[in-house]
């Protein structure tokens, strides 16, 4: 291999957390870019006196210039040379970084220069005894009574009264509405159900039916909001003849031991409120530590220095956009729909995480640090559960069925082994830092101080 032939790559940093990868396609590489350049598309080309697809390299490369496949040639060997250099110099980027091709000869090979951001320096102290306010869990009456008035509105049924409309009556009506007396497109039905106080309708028009009986003729008078989807509409005063046909109200089942019976699988009322209970507090136990967390990696995060380059802000949003519409993909929706659906756009989306994804980097930085700090470790019994508890969340064991258990157990075992015999060096190395990370949090909070319950 001659001294042409090899690779070189040099790092130096141009500014803070901001680094300059100067590295080189050796020209054999860049000679197998060429050759795949002009493989793929020889037989777009046309050369006189040679069949389509036929004309040798250096042929169209005489007719055309010497660097018509340059471009497809670099950036088919790029990916490779760039991981390469990334290695050798031990450089680990937040982003995709900006690469600018300095020089290019098929003698030569290339001069590629990319420019790339790296994590910042953290410097985090006196983490020890942040203040947390515990929130009580218990599940009070009002809590109770909420959710069974809940399941009570589920297990309801509607049945006509002979009594003016109010308001959470659902109306039969025919309606016709008018602009200037005169009746306009798309302003008419017969037979249409409305909910009132559901909002369906512009301005008052719902609240104008409160009091009124089946058979009344109601005048109702409107304007269309400046914003209406019709442009011709927008701003107008409206008048609507509505006919009221008939009043439905909701009847919601008694709160006896027959409504627990028909809903749940307990026999009595009494039964069925312990339940709710359980799971209200069960929620709020949650929701509590949820906060909790929260609440102690704001304040580690304010007392700590660091300069986080605006990139890696960028690299979260499109990793939570990048997740969003794999959920919304898994329930046969692509995110244009969702975003047309919604009213937005990409910019509205990307604005929207935007602060989602400050507080994730930085908390993830700020954590990092601290697990270094502390010198913390992970090895691959930590990797081994955590990715158990990935695959296979802890649940309540019936006892009854402890044989089952140890059988389902063991198939989980052999399922984490198989898992992690496949898995890459990288991939483990990506895990064992959720692992430093989590151990992080969980220290800060073990030594966190509670303030007075509320």
């Amino acid at each position: 291999m001659s001294a042409s032939d090899k690779n070189t790559s040099v790092a130096e940093s141009v500014e803070k957390n901001k680094i300059k990868l100067t590295f080189t396609i050796t020209p054999t590489e860049f000679g197998k870019g060429l050759l795949y350049a002009y493989n793929r598309n020889k037989s777009k080309i046309s050369v006189q006196g040679f069949r389509q697809g036929k004309a040798p390299r250096k042929v169209i490369e005489k007719l055309y210039g010497k660097d018509i496949f340059y471009d497809e040639a670099i950036n088919h060997v790029l990916p490779e040379a760039y991981e390469r250099a990334l290695k050798e110099t031990n450089i680990k980027p937040v982003y995709r970084p900006n690469i600018d091709i300095e020089t290019a000869d098929e003698q030569t090979g290339a001069v590629i220069i990319a420019e790339l951001y790296v994590k910042p320096e953290v410097e985090v102290d006196n983490y020890h005894g942040l203040t947390y306010t515990p929130v009580s869990s218990e599940p009070t009456e009002e809590d109770i009574q909420n959710h069974l008035q809940s399941e009570r509105e589920k297990n309801s049924r509607t049945i006509s009264v002979d009594r003016a409309a109010e308001m959470g009556d659902i109306l039969t009506i025919n309606f016709t509405g008018y602009i200037d007396n005169v009746p306009f497109e798309g302003g008419h039905a017969k037979d249409f159900e409305l909910t009132l106080g559901s909002k369906s309708f512009i301005d008052t028009f719902e609240e104008q039916l409160v009091g009124h009986n089946v058979g009344d003729d109601v005048k109702v008078n409107v304007t269309f909001p400046e914003n209406y989807n019709s442009k011709d509409l927008q701003g107008k005063p409206a008048l609507f003849e509505v006919e009221i046909l008939d009043i439905q109200a909701k009847e919601l089942p008694n709160l006896d031991d027959d409504f627990a019976q028909d809903i749940s699988e307990f026999e009595t009322l009494a039964e069925l409120r312990e339940d709710i209970s359980n799971k209200i507090r069960k929620t709020k136990e949650q929701d509590s530590l949820n906060l909790k967390r929260a609440n102690i990696l704001e304040q580690l995060v304010k007392k700590a220095t660091m300069e986080v380059p605006e990139v890696m802000y960028t690299a979260r949003v499109e990793q939570l956009i990048d997740d969003l519409r794999m959920r919304l993909w898994q329930q046969g929706m692509e995110l244009e729909q969702y975003l047309t659906f919604v009213g937005g756009n990409m910019e509205t989306l990307k604005t929207t995480y935007a602060t989602q994804a400050k507080e994730d980097v930085d908390a993830r930085l700020v954590l990092e640090a601290l697990a270094k700090k502390e010198n913390m470790q992970a090895d691959d019994s930590d990797l081994k559960n955590y990715i158990m508890e990935m695959y296979h969340p802890p649940h309540n064991h019936d006892h009854d069925h402890d044989h089952d258990h140890d059988h389902d157990d063991e198939a989980k075992e052999n399922e984490v082994n198989e898992h992690l015999a496949k898995m890459s060096e990288e991939r483990k190395e990506i895990l064992m830092q959720d692992i430093l990370v989590q151990k992080a949090l969980e220290f800060v909070i073990d030594k966190a101080v509670a303030l007075e319950q509320i």
